[in-house]
């Protein structure tokens, strides 16, 4: 438990050294902390979720006041693990902690005893070790860990050391980053000496370690990186991608990958994710020979369909075509019953359509998951507009329902597909 006196990267203050002879020495000690061990309540194995449940698991105790720390063997059903005792000075640990002067002093029930309890999760063992080292030394472990003064921070911000953030605060900002302490950093509260810095740092590290973003080197190790990661990744505004199309069938990938239930899933995509990518996916200038071929994606929350049947009408940004700009749009047709139907309009005049452009809209359904045709068209010098009233063939009430093989987790996927004939 020793620490260095040599200070890691920029020069660092010792704060409130001086005590390291009292640490666990019963001659100057006048409490025994009874320490509870107990089993952590997160899937230690999943890839960055340390840092949320430690965030979770602070909350909770914020919201109870205090009052979870106390001598009871369970919390929430989670059986002690192990029982450690040791000799403290409640001076020292007050003097450091607003936590602990509270312990100590000013109505918890261990307040008049001279033993105390405090229960901890097996995962926060260590670094609550070295938190208590720190009050009476004013020393941080010596290490290159990143992972490790993380856990010393969350432990720190938990029993309100301020001291004690600070330097490790002060010590991540200077070390290198990781893709383990990006992640953690990210979930750091806000309550946190330097919080603010070190999630920028985190954003910048890796924005810059993903610029090739979709590169086949990167798919596993993308795949474990939890939300807040990933949405750091997303709001770069140069993903180095030729297309976005690329970028929401990963963000796809990635829930369904971490997130196993359907509701979860589309409340992450829906709320988070998909507000990242436009609307309209662009996929320009593929060459089949020497054919002109691109392909125009859209891709729609059930919600937003919904909501047709109010609004009738549903516009999407504008993109252009060998030299004409068109603009697609999604209805409600009132027909003999309400349908789902698409209009794609050439907007602006560049001069006649050299030779015809081919176009069909495509749907994606269920069960195969491929893109089929739906309806097919021609573009001529005479027609500047195509509409297919009733894309799906069925009336709207099936259209939208929950049921419907239109809808891929809650998404509907068009696209509509152009080529020089």
């Amino acid at each position: 438990m020793a620490a260095s006196d040599a200070p890691m990267g920029a020069e660092e203050p010792e704060m409130h050294a001086g005590f390291e002879f009292a640490f666990d020495n019963e001659a100057f000690s006048d409490k025994v902390l009874r320490i509870e061990v107990i089993d952590s309540r997160y899937d230690a194995t999943q890839f960055g979720a340390d840092a949320a449940s430690r965030k979770r698991r602070r909350e909770e105790a914020e919201g109870d006041n205090g009052e979870g720390i106390n001598s009871s063997c369970s919390v929430m059903g989670t059986p002690v693990l192990r029982f450690k005792t040791m000799y403290v000075n409640s001076a020292i640990l007050a003097s450091k902690s607003p936590f602990f002067f509270k312990l100590f002093s000013n109505g918890m029930k261990e307040s008049g005893q001279s033993q105390a309890s405090v229960r901890i999760t097996d995962s926060d063992e260590n670094s609550f070790m070295e938190l208590l080292h720190f009050m009476y030394s004013g020393k941080l472990t010596q290490t290159a860990d990143p992972a490790l003064l993380v856990d010393i921070l969350m432990a720190a911000d938990k029993f309100e050391v301020v001291s004690c953030m600070k330097l490790c605060g002060q010590r991540l900002i200077t070390m290198p980053m990781t893709l383990e302490s990006a992640v953690l950093c990210l979930d750091l509260p806000s309550s946190v000496s330097n919080a603010a810095d070190l999630e920028e740092a985190a954003k910048q590290y890796l924005a810059e370690k993903y610029k090739e973003f979709l590169s086949t080197k990167f798919q596993d190790e993308l795949m474990r990186i939890p939300l807040a990661g990933i949405v750091a990744i997303l709001s770069r505004y140069d993903l180095g991608v030729a297309s976005d199309v690329a970028v929401y069938d990963f963000m796809l990938r990635w829930a369904f990958w971490q997130y196993p239930n359907s509701e979860e899933r589309y409340k992450i995509l829906s709320s988070r994710l998909l507000p990242l990518v436009p609307l309209m996916r662009v996929k320009n200038g593929v060459m089949k020979g020497v054919v002109p071929d691109c392909v125009f994606g859209i891709y729609l929350m059930r919600e937003r369909c919904s909501k047709l049947l109010l609004s009738k009408t549903e516009y999407f940004q504008k993109f252009s075509f060998m030299g004409h700009v068109f603009s697609l749009s999604a209805h409600c047709n009132m027909d003999s019953y309400n349908c789902f139907g698409l209009l794609l309009e050439m907007l602006e005049d560049k001069g006649p359509v050299r030779g015809t452009i081919d176009c069909s809209f495509q749907i994606k359904t269920r069960p195969s998951l491929e893109f089929v045709t739906r309806y097919k068209c021609t573009y001529t010098d005479s027609r500047k507009d195509v509409e297919c009233r009733d894309l799906f063939g069925v009336p709207w009430s099936e259209f939208i329902a929950d049921d419907s093989p239109f809808f891929i987790d809650d998404i509907l996927n068009l696209q509509v597909h152009m080529k020089m004939a």
